[in-house]
């Protein structure tokens, strides 16, 4: 396993790769991985005969400040995790690296005023930036993505279709924990108490889900939604409630929906989307 912090050194290897006509795949992340960044990586290497995996705290796509300051780092583990995972190259730039010039703010177009993209400005126009700068360095052509932040699988889908002809986003679903809540690396900032509260939440949340009609329509659910939300104990939320999966509208009926939510423990945003069958 390589461990690569400058795009120089790591567009030699690429193009040794390409030489050799080895397919690559690529996996974006954030670090502080966990088993649900494991399966992207054991997807790509199914797919590919290598797998890069990029480790970079992204500032421009937080708009809380402390956020960024916040957002759990593990380099070490990290590492770890990826030699278990055997793959074949870490890139893991410096924000300076990335970001050597002045850099232009791309705006998302794509699934815009709805969810995260209405609670959190800017967020995604950050994501997009960054991943256009990754893909052109990665000379991505098949890049992998959690359905967690399935909001955000649909804006990089959408934005690679009209940016990178012969590039596939490829979706893996979400990993659970036993308790049911998904792996994630902000689950890391929560305290035991919380962490017990977000698993009694999330599974009431699944039995709230499992006892609707799967014909009522997503309309009507979200007035149930609203109702449901209300009786839970948490701190607050941004949004509870159901959207198509297909084009994220509230058209249709729930068993062709997803119900997303965004919600708070303490100063901890958690975000989830499931469906009829979570």
């Amino acid at each position: 396993m390589l461990i690569i912090k400058d795009i120089h050194n790591l567009k030699l290897y690429i193009d040794t790769y390409e030489k050799k006509g080895y397919s690559m795949g690529y996996v974006p992340t954030m670090g502080s991985l966990h088993v649900g960044h494991g399966e992207l990586i054991r997807k790509s290497k199914e797919d590919n005969q290598k797998t890069i995996i990029s480790i970079f705290v992204n500032e421009k796509q937080f708009d809380n400040p402390d956020d960024y300051k916040n957002y759990p780092r593990n380099r070490g583990k990290d590492y770890d995790f990826c030699d278990k995972y055997d793959v074949d190259i870490i890139f893991e730039p410096s924000n300076e690296e990335i970001y050597k010039e002045k850099q232009k703010m791309l705006i998302n177009k794509n699934f815009q005023n709805i969810l995260c993209d209405k609670f959190r400005p800017g967020h995604f126009n950050g994501v997009i930036t960054v991943l256009e700068k990754l893909f052109l360095i990665t000379k991505a052509k098949k890049v992998y993505f959690g359905e967690k932040d399935y909001q955000q699988f649909k804006i990089v889908q959408s934005f690679a279709q009209s940016a990178f002809k012969n590039l596939s986003i490829i979706s893996v679903p979400t990993v659970r924990q036993e308790d049911g809540i998904a792996f994630s690396s902000r689950n890391e900032n929560l305290s035991k108490k919380q962490l017990q509260e977000f698993v009694k939440f999330h599974n009431n949340t699944c039995l709230f889900i499992s006892e609707l009609d799967q014909n009522i329509a997503i309309a009507d659910a979200n007035i149930l939604a609203r109702d449901f939300i209300k009786a839970q104990n948490i701190d607050r939320f941004d949004y509870f409630e159901f959207r198509n999966s297909n084009n994220l509208s509230s058209e249709g009926i729930i068993s062709e929906a997803r119900l997303f939510y965004a919600i708070y423990k303490g100063e901890v945003r958690l975000i989830d989307n499931l469906n009829l069958t979570t």
